[in-house]
């Protein structure tokens, strides 16, 4: 079922849906959480609605730190929660996913008889892939037309996604560092670059020539 949801965000449909003013009053915040696998801080933070720092630091922890399986986290409450807070903003600038600029081939596009949620680059002399973000690498798979992919989870609702991979250099779980290698491209193929914000589709080449 964790599969489904990463590769529905791949695709582009709306999965986070928010919880309504309604549900909110009648629900109470839990004291504490027990990890699953697939949680990152990021996510169990947006559940919650804190930061992710807060929630870390109330556990002892950094945001940068891998959580584990069955782990029971303390959440914030009263004075303690707070929405996400201006630290929790991506401060850095996008990094390129490729070692050199390669030519875009197609464009990202909104346009209903002609969409593309991404963009694809041209397959030059660039073969290594790397992360564009830090963040935490959420799902690894394959897909016809996408070959192997795979998607990051980054601050505040954020997802990148890298396709068209002939080896893929990471694994589900990992935590990675902004130009970490994720994988080497196939041969015949350019990267496909793909970014998402909770259930919105973002121009990536506008995200990395100006940040977000």
């Amino acid at each position: 079922m964790r599969k489904l949801h990463y590769i529905l965000i791949f695709l582009g449909f709306a999965l986070l849906f928010p919880i309504s003013a309604k549900q909110n009053q009648k629900s109470e915040t839990p004291s504490t959480y027990r990890v699953t696998k697939g949680d990152s801080w990021f996510g169990i933070a947006r559940k919650f609605k804190v930061s992710p720092e807060t929630l870390a630091k109330l556990n002892g922890r950094t945001t940068s730190e891998n959580l584990y399986e069955r782990e029971l986290l303390r959440i914030p409450k009263g004075n303690e929660k707070l929405t996400f807070a201006p630290e929790s903003v991506l401060k850095e600038k996008p990094s390129n996913p490729l070692d050199r600029k390669e030519r875009v081939l197609k464009k990202f596009s909104e346009l209903t008889y002609d969409p593309h949620k991404g963009i694809q680059f041209q397959r030059g002399v660039s073969s290594l892939v790397r992360a564009s973000l830090p963040g935490k690498v959420v799902h690894v798979d394959y897909m016809d037309g996408y070959e192997n992919f795979v998607i990051l989870e980054h601050q505040n609702g954020l997802y990148s996604v890298y396709g068209n991979l002939e080896r893929i250099q990471v694994t589900e779980g990992q935590q990675v560092k902004s130009k970490d290698r994720l994988g080497i491209l196939a041969k015949d193929k350019g990267l496909y670059f793909q970014v998402n914000q909770n259930k919105q589709n973002l121009n990536p080449e506008k995200i990395l020539e100006g940040g977000i």
